[in-house]
């Protein structure tokens, strides 16, 4: 992003923080989100859908918290300590925690919640952030009982949660979905339907259900309408009166979001770089995540591209330098692996040991892999593919530069495919696509939560190769175990890393108080607008 955009962004969120502050903005408002896709559930230890993630995000509350900076914040938890080599955090939760039907949020809640994902009949999907902890892995597999399991409740308010290594970085997977609570009573009460309706449900977030009739299924009518939970223990400080989560939409709504978030039709949606700049110039607030990496995404479904050699050519006749130099935001960053810089270890930056994990370019493959190749696939030259890409100038231009070094080296005149947002993250989702200059946001702050994007159940399927999934479940959350995971996914060229990006959260100039996580998260709880 050129500095000129970088002030608008800037201006537009100082602006917006004078008016709030002058009284413009109000509390007791409605707002609305348009979900990219219907929810599976909204059971957190069986939902795998972003829906089904956001919506969660505002009815539930883990141990912990990401905020808008990325920093672990308590979340049920007011506190927690861990020992001397982390291997122990003990978690204090609030007291005066209640459900939404009152009933007291109690550290069984939690604990019952890291055995139900365990279970087999739940079939959580990537159940491996669990992992960690003593004896999860066991008992997933059948080899242990669940009294194995390294979590104890030490009181009703105090959870202790013992690992199988040091992992300093803990408390910020419990901010994860299937760490958030489930009350046992009230499930075995549900008989096989919680999560599935507003009636087979109860939570302890900052949002609930108003009535059973909430959560709308009817086809063209779907929408998920949320009030604050008036047991929730800081109702005060939540700010809407409600919050609905679209699910059945106008096209129009998606296809011109500029003109929703104008016209306060949706109050926040991300947006690209070139509509953010749009955007915050018609007044829109918007705040800028360092939670991405872009680089070539290959389809490993679709025709030459099923040969990981053929990815493994293209990539490596790739002019790096060249498209570096074609970035047009002269404060991006050149991204050293798949980790974007919300990324950390330790409480450092993922990658601040000086590790670069990408594949190097080598023009020596034309002589020595690629006519053997060519004799194995039986063809007399690397066929015509085509990239997709964003359409903006820089995206084409970036685009335009793998053509260059493909055209020139190859002898094939390959393709650009520009598309709108949306239609763009239609194809990548339906697999539709042979290549595409593709974002990969991070969906948290440790490296399992950006891995996790490249297991065969993720949405959108990234990669669907049996033997990295099974090294994915069988992660020792040890630093080398990610780097040879990584490095894992260089060997398969199926996501080549250029630059260090961001997300842009775009709110209407009508709204305020409306906050994003890396972890995909959108806060509302104090969300106030103006009339």
């Amino acid at each position: 992003m050129n500095r000129c955009v970088s002030l608008i962004l800037s201006l537009a969120l100082v602006l917006g923080t004078f008016t709030g502050c002058s009284g413009g903005y109000k509390a007791g408002m409605d707002f609305v989100y348009a979900l990219p896709q219907n929810v599976d559930t909204l059971d957190p230890q069986t939902a795998a859908r972003q829906s089904s993630y956001l919506v969660i995000g505002s009815i539930f509350e883990g141990l912990c918290g990401i905020d808008d900076q990325g920093e672990v914040v308590p979340g049920a938890a007011r506190k927690w300590e861990a020992n001397a080599d982390n291997t122990q955090f003990t978690f204090h939760l609030y007291k005066d925690a209640k459900w939404s039907d009152g009933r007291p949020v109690t550290a069984d809640d939690f604990l019952f919640a890291i055995q139900r994902a365990l279970r087999p009949e739940t079939a959580t999907p990537s159940v491996d952030d669990l992992f960690v902890i003593q004896g999860a892995r066991a008992i997933y597999k059948g080899e242990a009982d669940e009294s194995w399991l390294g979590v104890t409740v030490q009181d009703e308010h105090t959870l202790v949660v013992n690992l199988e290594r040091s992992y300093p970085d803990f408390p910020a997977l419990t901010a994860g979905t299937h760490y958030m609570p489930c009350n046992r009573e009230y499930f075995e009460e549900c008989s096989g339907h919680y999560g599935l309706s507003a009636e087979y449900l109860i939570t302890n977030g900052p949002f609930t259900f108003q009535s059973i009739y909430s959560w709308s299924t009817d086809f063209g009518k779907r929408q998920i309408v949320l009030a604050p939970s008036d047991n929730y223990r800081e109702r005060d400080r939540v700010a809407p009166s409600t919050l609905t989560y679209l699910i059945d939409y106008d096209d129009a709504l998606t296809e011109d979001p500029v003109d929703s978030l104008i016209e306060g039709k949706i109050d926040v949606t991300t947006l690209p770089e070139t509509d953010a700049e749009l955007a915050a110039e018609s007044g829109c607030g918007v705040q800028v995540m360092d939670d991405a990496v872009t680089g070539l995404l290959f389809n490993s479904q679709a025709g030459i591209l099923q040969y990981p050699k053929a990815r493994e050519i293209f990539i490596k006749l790739i002019d790096r330098q060249d498209l570096l130099d074609r970035r047009m935001d002269n404060n991006t960053e050149e991204a050293m692996g798949l980790m974007p810089n919300c990324v950390h270890w330790s409480g450092e930056s993922y990658y601040s040991d000086g590790a670069r994990i990408y594949t190097l370019q080598d023009d020596g493959v034309l002589g020595s892999s690629l006519p053997s190749f060519l004799e194995l696939a039986k063809i007399e030259r690397m066929p015509n593919i085509t990239v997709i890409c964003p359409n903006d100038e820089e995206s084409v231009n970036i685009a335009n530069g793998l053509l260059v070094s493909w055209n020139r080296k190859l002898g094939t005149a390959y393709n650009i495919e520009p598309l709108d947002d949306a239609q763009f993250q239609a194809r990548i989702a339906s697999g539709q696509y042979e290549a595409a200059l593709y974002t990969l946001r991070a969906g948290g702050t440790t490296p399992y939560q950006v891995l996790k994007a490249f297991e065969s159940s993720s949405t959108p399927m990234l990669l669907n190769n049996q033997d990295f999934d099974s090294q994915l479940h069988s992660l020792s959350f040890e630093l080398s175990a990610y780097r040879d995971l990584e490095e894992d996914l260089m060997e398969n060229s199926i996501f080549y890393p250029l630059f260090t990006d961001k997300t842009y959260y775009v709110t209407s100039p009508k709204s305020q108080g409306i906050t994003a996580s890396p972890d995909l998260r959108i806060d509302f709880s104090q969300a106030k607008k103006s009339e």
